[in-house]
């Protein structure tokens, strides 16, 4: 299971944070009742019902997955595993160019056909195993969407506006635990997850302090481009690529 506490805690606290009702949870993601009621007692949830509550909560299903410690399904998966596979200068072109170019980049990446699946994609190498706690959660959700442990530090930079500027061996300690999820690492973390960083926070327990610094007007489109790139392969990927560094006048 990932993290200290089960699903149901995690989701029991989600709900409390958005004062939402098991019973109109339930009848939006079209679940029975006494289903929702026993994952929130503790069951594990069916992978069915962690499908049908992704949209009912205007989440990634992938990423309930990830909350509930299952693998991801592979049709859930980023579309491939190359091991050179990477956003990395992507996201950091999409940080450096101004909104309106970031839509057209976003309107190219959302322009590229989808293809067949290369197999099951997804990070993970043997050195990406992490204690249980919300930092693997975090991390975990990075992974799900094919960042590695520097991809990760130069988004979290980006969506901060340089506040948050971390090695990527500091990523990997988040995961570890030797390394704290401090609230605005956190709302970071938000920031490039597309989660919005109450609902994140809730779901780790963690408060949000009063006057904590916004994220950059940019975070959103980092966000959706860093989500876009899982239904990519190697080789639109790399075209895409090529319209980023134009975009952002490199």
């Amino acid at each position: 299971m990932t993290g200290v506490l089960g699903f149901g805690a995690l989701l029991a606290r989600l709900m409390e944070h958005r004062a939402l009702d098991a019973a109109a949870l339930s009848a939006t993601a079209g679940a029975g009742p006494e289903e929702l009621r026993a994952v929130l007692d503790g069951r594990a949830p069916t992978g069915r019902l962690l499908r049908a509550l992704g949209p009912a909560l205007g989440l990634h299903a992938a990423d309930l997955f990830v909350l509930a410690g299952q693998p991801v399904p592979d049709d859930l998966t980023p579309v491939t595993r190359n091991p050179h596979w990477s956003v990395r200068d992507v996201v950091y072109d999409t940080a450096q160019m101004p909104a309106a170019n970031r839509r057209l980049l976003l309107a190219a990446m959302r322009a590229q056909p989808p293809v067949v699946r290369e197999g099951r994609g997804g990070v993970d190498r043997p050195y990406h195993r992490y204690e249980p706690g919300f930092g693997e959660v975090l991390v975990q959700l990075t992974h799900n969407r094919n960042l590695r442990w520097m991809c990760t530090a130069e988004a979290l930079h980006a969506v901060t506006d340089g506040r948050i500027y971390l090695s990527a061996v500091t990523i990997g300690g988040v995961g570890r635990a030797t390394v704290a999820a401090t609230p605005e690492l956190v709302a970071g973390f938000a920031g490039v997850l597309g989660i919005p960083a109450a609902d994140l926070a809730a779901l780790g327990g963690v408060e949000l302090p009063d006057g904590l610094p916004p994220l950059h007007p940019r975070a959103a489109d980092v966000a959706a481009v860093v989500w876009e790139a899982r239904r990519l392969t190697t080789a639109q990927l790399a075209e895409v690529g090529l319209t980023a560094r134009r975009l952002a006048g490199r």
